[in-house]
């Protein structure tokens, strides 16, 4: 009867803690580390979390809930090897793709990447 409490018990913590990292995603992004000529970009992560349902359509290799991290060698790191997308591309693809075809959003470099107001 112990094992099946402890069991029980470890169940609910994992899906607990599954639970909070995935409802952990942040409301508002900034993308800071695409290039160095252009601005950050920043945008609404919740709203595009809803349209687009499935994490994975945009982080296609991280698990959900999880810190993204799309800039290390394993995945888009910062020269392409030939094999790779660079981060930049990879980005860019992704996402002016995705508002081309759903006819919404930016998809000029200023819709995304606001001048500076000096």
């Amino acid at each position: 009867m112990r094992k099946v409490a402890a069991l029980l018990a470890v169940v609910v913590a994992v899906v607990f803690s599954f639970g909070l990292a995935v409802a952990a995603a942040p409301d508002k992004m900034v993308i800071k580390e695409i290039q160095k000529t252009k601005g950050p970009v920043a945008f609404d992560h919740k709203a595009h979390g809803a349209k687009v349902k499935e994490c994975k359509a945009c982080h296609h290799s991280d698990e959900a809930g999880k810190e993204q991290k799309c800039s290390t060698a394993k995945c888009h790191g910062a020269k392409a090897d030939g094999k790779k997308v660079e981060l930049k591309e990879a980005f860019h693809k992704q996402c002016k793709d995705c508002h081309k075809k759903e006819k919404k959003g930016p998809t000029k470099c200023e819709g995304c990447h606001p001048k500076d107001k000096k």
